[in-house]
């Protein structure tokens, strides 16, 4: 046998898979999606307050977040006011004086029509209150309080207490009333939080569907705020201790939560410039753009009328939509 075969035959081979090697074909990788909104353009806001004791500079405890027809409305949690934003005037802030009961403590804001709905986490209870003219009619003078109507549950089970209600939206098509506990379980169960479905009925609240359960990492992670985005309801999921905060869209059959933005880095950052980071309200208004609302104290019951000075600054912070002003 030629003893030149093995060689030959081993050239072929290394030949072959050279050829091999350069027929292969790059598959492109898909582009990972860009975030909804440009976290590098982010600005935060000042408010002028028609009353001076509701500027950022005070410990508002601004918990909730509504927008619509141009204007944001923010309760303040424990002083029963709520600043009605108008975005068209340089962010003028009406502070309306609210009629609910005493020590309530309001979390979260909706506008439905002509009215507003709080829920109020001390009560576990929600409120239905009527816009009123001066705003309506773009007047910058409240003198009445604007008076809530309590809309009870008829068949659940719940006690306001420190962990409670946080968020609350309406369907934008059917009308389905969402209703979010921030938190429940240990870590010995696990922790979640539920986002109730209930339907008015008249003056009462009624189970419609099961709630939602969200699921947590841990029992440090918690839901606030609720909005809808793109037809997706969307809320805000932060951790403490930890600090570490992310926009996610609330999947309404099976409660999956995806992450769409990632805020962490950049509240983290505002915190180091004196803004208050415990972000707890949040809205989509109509060209797209995302805002945050920061509740920049911790308290026990208040009797005082009106909020103290404070050290962090109410922080209220636009995100404008991706590849937008």
């Amino acid at each position: 046998m030629d003893k030149r075969w093995p060689r030959l035959f081993e050239c072929f081979l290394l030949i072959a898979v050279a050829v091999g090697v350069g027929c292969r074909t790059t598959v492109p990788q898909p582009e990972a999606p860009r975030p909804a909104w440009d976290v590098d353009r982010a600005e935060t806001i000042y408010w002028r307050a028609s009353d001076p004791a509701f500027g950022q500079e005070f410990a508002l405890e601004a918990s909730g977040l509504a927008a619509s027809g141009g204007r944001l409305y923010v309760p303040s949690e424990k002083y029963a006011r709520i600043l009605v934003i108008d975005l068209n005037a340089g962010a003028e802030a009406l502070v309306i004086r609210l009629e609910v009961p005493r020590h309530s403590e309001l979390e979260g804001v909706a506008v439905v029509g002509e009215a507003l709905l709080l829920c109020d986490e001390a009560h576990a209870a929600v409120y239905e209150v009527p816009i009123g003219d001066e705003v309506k009619g773009g007047g910058m003078g409240a003198s009445e309080p604007w008076k809530a109507k309590s809309l009870p549950f008829t068949d659940l089970d719940l006690r306001g207490g420190k962990i409670g209600f946080e968020g609350i939206e309406i369907g934008p098509e059917d009308g389905q009333l969402y209703v979010l506990l921030e938190r429940s379980g240990s870590e010995t169960t696990g922790c979640v939080s539920r986002i109730y479905r209930v339907r008015r009925a008249g003056d009462q609240l009624i189970g419609d569907l099961d709630p939602l359960e969200v699921a947590l990492a841990d029992c440090a992670w918690r839901l606030t705020g609720l909005a809808w985005w793109e037809g997706r309801l969307i809320a805000l999921r932060t951790q403490f201790p930890g600090e570490r905060y992310e926009v996610v869209a609330i999947d309404l059959t099976t409660g999956a939560a995806e992450v769409v933005l990632e805020l962490t880095e950049t509240l983290r950052s505002l915190a180091q410039m004196g803004w208050s980071n415990n972000v707890e309200g949040i809205a989509v208004t109509d060209d797209g753009s995302l805002w945050l609302v920061a509740d920049n104290a911790v308290t026990g019951v208040i009797d005082d009328p009106l909020p103290p000075p404070n050290d962090d600054t109410t922080l209220f912070l636009r995100i404008p939509p991706t590849g937008r002003d």
